[in-house]
């Protein structure tokens, strides 16, 4: 079976969408499927599993590509994104660019002439609009990745979605209110979650835990020395990510390690807070007492998978908010809704001396890795009647 993987795109520093699709691509190419890995010069889409094909990368909020390339990176580094409210899944694809309408007719016609020429079984969307339409177009299954956020029942904006509205009339294909009603109109939604975590995921919605291979819990997970932290890269400016990683070394009395910031080490009361713009998470969640994390989809499922208790600081992002209540819902965690050092070190302590605040994790662990993973994604799409 061929297999056409196509993640989400933007001119931002995003690792999520790519590391999914690289992770899903892995899984085809284990069972013997034949897959190609849609990518864009996006910054994102580094190291492929598999043989690529370029699609183009969206301009943020449509604007002209010399400005995007420049304004919206130094944004990022001071944080000022971070400071701006998204409600929804479709503000992200209006800020990203990715419903301009332009951009949507190139996106579309570059997809479609790839498939015409490939010709692939199946499209695994991983949130790529333009992917879900052109497989339409051109008659080929598609399936993709879901959330219970991403659902236009939890939160939608049509009005942004006017371009997008626009190309479906021309291409004669239905144009609903909402582009978030074309995500949920694959033919199967997985959810890289579990229903404690995500209870409403909507329609043709298969749960499958953890995506990743599940960390075996050895003595290194009992003898906790550090606590990590990454508070995204647009969330906060740097300088207040190194503050906070401060402040929880002097809280806690341990060392800290820091991502998404600038490389160096702080002297703490005798301990060290290293901070660099990539850590390796599976060396350091195994000895980890806390994670302070943005609420991230991947950094939450990286802080369950070793069981670490995580204080969720969401800004005012919809989906990270989403996710901060479920950390607390099911015990496994807090949130600090405003990103000051102080209550996010106070929060870290709290955790550390209250083990009754992260008594679900072991429970919520189990219950994701009972659910399959990227096997059964696998298993799921093979299983198609009309293949």
């Amino acid at each position: 079976m061929k297999i056409l993987v196509v993640p989400m795109l933007a001119r931002s520093q995003m690792g999520g969408p790519w590391s999914r699709a690289q992770q899903i691509a892995r899984a085809f190419l284990s069972r013997g499927h034949e897959v190609t890995l849609g990518r864009g010069d996006d910054g994102n889409c580094v190291d492929p599993v598999a043989p690529t094909f370029e699609i183009p990368v969206p301009s943020p909020l449509g604007l002209p590509e010399a400005i995007a390339r420049h304004t919206f990176p130094l944004a990022s580094r001071l944080g000022l994104m971070g400071r701006k409210p998204v409600h929804s899944f479709e503000e992200v694809l209006w800020l990203t660019g990715s419903l301009d309408y332009r951009y949507s007719c190139a996106a579309v016609e570059k997809l479609r002439e790839f498939m015409r020429t490939w010709r692939p079984d199946i499209v695994y969307s991983e949130f790529n609009l333009a992917a879900v339409i052109a497989a339409r177009a051109e008659g080929i299954p598609c399936v993709g990745s879901g959330s219970q956020p991403t659902t236009a029942a939890y939160a939608s904006n049509p009005r942004k979605s006017a371009g997008i509205r626009r190309l479906l009339r021309e291409m004669g294909m239905p144009a609903p209110a909402s582009s978030l009603t074309i995500l949920e109109g694959m033919k199967r939604r997985f959810i890289p979650s579990s229903p404690s975590l995500e209870p409403e995921a909507g329609e043709r919605a298969i749960y499958c835990g953890f995506l990743g291979e599940v960390p075996q819990l050895d003595a290194r997970s009992t003898d906790r020395d550090c606590a990590v932290g990454y508070l995204g890269s647009d969330s906060v400016p740097a300088g207040v990510a190194v503050r906070v990683g401060r402040q929880i070394s002097s809280a806690l009395g341990c060392d800290v390690y820091v991502a998404g910031v600038p490389e160096a080490v702080y002297a703490v009361a005798g301990r060290k807070v290293h901070c660099a713009p990539r850590l390796n998470f599976a060396e350091l969640l195994p000895r980890a007492r806390v994670m302070v994390h943005h609420g991230g989809q991947n950094s939450m499922m990286d802080a369950l998978a070793y069981e670490v208790p995580q204080v969720v600081v969401p800004g005012r992002v919809f989906e990270r908010q989403f996710n901060a209540d479920a950390v607390e819902r099911t015990r496994c965690g807090l949130s600090v809704r405003a990103p000051k050092p102080a209550l996010i070190a106070e929060a870290a302590l709290r955790l550390v001396n209250e083990t009754s605040l992260s008594a679900g994790l072991p429970k919520l662990r189990d219950e994701l890795s009972a659910l399959g993973g990227t096997e059964r994604i696998v298993s799921e799409v093979e299983a198609i009647p009309y293949l």
